[in-house]
Formats: structure tokens, sequence, C-alpha cells
């Protein structure tokens, strides 16, 4: 028989639920978004694509330099320029909204998860400080560095503009015709999209994660918060070997870009909230999983005793995304 949750991680993986819903929609909507970019350029990059093709079928060679000096190349790209800008201003506005409206979850869940820690104390409900919405709004539309998320954005520009060209140069190498050349440019023209996604989700659930930290700090009675990773097979491996961590309320959460894990308050004069570990229930998992998680380089190397899992968490610095857990490589565990 499952053992049954603490009341106050049953409310925080709630939120969580609550929270990854919204998130699956949204990402929806911004990939249905996207295809406007890509049908508004479908005209310039099968004219580009027919064009390589004439001139690879009269014999010539056609280098990388040629291509970049191609009018229609050139062409596409400037409107492509246009097209991705003014798609992330779009996203700019979504993102900034759903930041904001995130941060607010983000009290609202850290002030329930302490009332939840005080009724399975059997203390007093209440008695502690909220911190007002407007001192979370201003998360909306920044970075963790304080830089606009906007500027982020406008970056994405530059990955679909190396992902296009590269798809087109790779292409032509190939010899491929000119409907496949033209689907591998749009696939690498996504890769700009799939940048603004996964910032999207870095800043949003920060947003969410920052507010329920202020809370905690604001409320007098929270000391300490512990680090709640999620237990599933899409979950980092740096994040289930640091599963109950504890920082101080002045820390940030060191959570690296779209993680998902949650702050566990402490509270003053209850006993700690504990739960079965992500680590005890990654060895719980079946080989399958577990090698799937891995790598099976990673996992036959662990199996033979070269490393321990504790010796797997790695923490990064990044000048815009602040400091992150990550998995070592397999060289570096193996001193290599």
């Amino acid at each position: 028989m499952a053992t049954k949750l603490p009341l106050v991680l049953q409310v925080l993986l709630q939120f969580r639920e609550e929270l990854l819903g919204q998130e699956a929609a949204q990402m929806d909507d911004m990939a249905s978004h996207w295809l406007g970019v890509e049908d508004r350029l479908e005209v310039y990059i099968a004219a580009l694509a027919d064009r390589i093709a004439v001139l690879t079928a009269s014999g010539e060679v056609i280098t990388q330099s040629q291509i970049f000096r191609l009018e229609r190349f050139q062409s596409l790209m400037a409107q492509a320029e246009r097209e991705i800008l003014r798609y992330a201003d779009w996203a700019d506005d979504l993102i900034t909204g759903k930041q904001a409206e995130w941060a607010k979850l983000g009290l609202q869940s850290a002030a329930e998860a302490i009332v939840a820690a005080q009724m399975e104390g059997g203390i007093t409900v209440g008695g502690f400080e909220r911190l007002p919405v407007e001192a979370v709004e201003t998360m909306a539309g920044l970075l963790s560095d304080g830089s606009p998320l906007m500027t982020l954005l406008e970056d994405s520009w530059n990955t679909s503009a190396d992902g296009l060209a590269q798809a087109l140069v790779n292409a032509t190498a190939l010899g491929e015709n000119p409907r496949v050349t033209a689907r591998l440019m749009r696939d690498g023209l996504s890769n700009g999209l799939d940048r603004m996604l996964n910032i999207a989700r870095t800043e949003q659930l920060r947003a969410y994660r920052e507010a329920s930290r202020a809370e905690y700090k604001e409320s007098g009675v929270v000391t300490t918060y512990k680090r709640l990773a999620a237990q599933d097979d899409r979950t980092c491996l740096a994040c289930i070997e640091s599963d109950g961590q504890e920082y101080e309320l002045d820390e940030p959460l060191d959570e690296h870009n779209s993680g998902r894990c949650a702050l566990v308050p402490v509270v003053k004069g209850l006993p700690e909230v504990s739960w079965k570990s992500a680590h005890d229930w990654f060895l719980e998992q079946d080989e399958s999983t577990q090698r799937g998680m891995m790598g099976p380089g990673m996992f036959d190397a662990w199996q033979g005793g070269q490393f321990n899992l504790a010796d797997i968490v790695a923490v990064h610095h990044d000048d815009t995304w602040g400091d992150s857990v990550g998995v070592r490589s397999l060289a570096s565990l193996l001193g290599e």
C-alpha cells in the first residue's frame, strides 16, 4: 500500500500539476503561432531551394560562400529576420503575462504550503505575513540577471538563422531535391522556436519559484526550504540526487533550464517534512528505466562501481541563467 504523502507535498504537487497543464497549452499555442512564420516564409524558402537545384543541375559545384551571396538567400534571410523578430515581440507579451500570473500562483502555493504544514503539525493555522502581489510583479519581463526578457528572445533569431543556413548548406552538399531541401530549411529555422519555448518554460517557472521563496522569507515562520524533485523518468539525475537538499531563504534554487523542482518550507517549531527521496525512487526502478535516464555508457559504468550516484551532480554558472545543477560528464566522473 502506497504511503500517503504529507499534506504540504500534496499541496505543492497539485500546484505543479496545474502549472504543467498550463504550460502544455501555452507551448501548443506558441508552436501554432510559429506555423504562421513558416507559412509566410514558404515562398522564399521554395524559391531558394529551386534556384539551388537549377544551379546544381547545370553541373556547377555550389560552395557555401556562393550560397550566401545569392540574392534569393539574402532576401530570405532578411524576411526571416523580420518575421522572427515580430514573433519574438508577440512571445514577449505572452511570456511576460505568464510570468506575472505564475508569480501570483507562487505566492498562493507558498502560503497554502505553510498552512498545510501548520495543519499537519497541529498548531494554530495562520500567524504569518503575506507578501503583496505587487512585490513580485516586477519579475515579469525580466531574466534572472535583471535584463529584459525581450533581449534573449530577439537573440533567438541568430539560432534560427544558423539552423536554416546550415541545413541549406548540408542539403546542397548531399544533392537533395528542392522539396527535401525546403523541409530541412524549415526544420533548421525552427531551432529558434525551440530556444524560445525553453526560455518561456525556464523564466515562467523561475518567477513561480522565486515568488514562493519570497513568500517563505516574508512569512516569518519559515526558516529554510528543501528541494522537491519530480519522481519520473523525465527528471534529470542531478535533480534526482539533489532532492531533499536544504537551502537558506536568501539562496535561490540552483535549478536548470525548464526545471520542475518545487520548494518545500521548513516551518519554525515543526518537524521537517520528510518523503521517500528521489534517489531511493530511482534505485527502485527497473534496469530499462535507469538505463534510459542515464544513457548506456553511464549506466554500465555506474553498475560497474566506477562512480557513486552522489558524484553525478555539478553546479554550473551562466551570466544569464545563474547557477544551475547539472549532470557531470562520464569522462569527468571517471577522471579522464
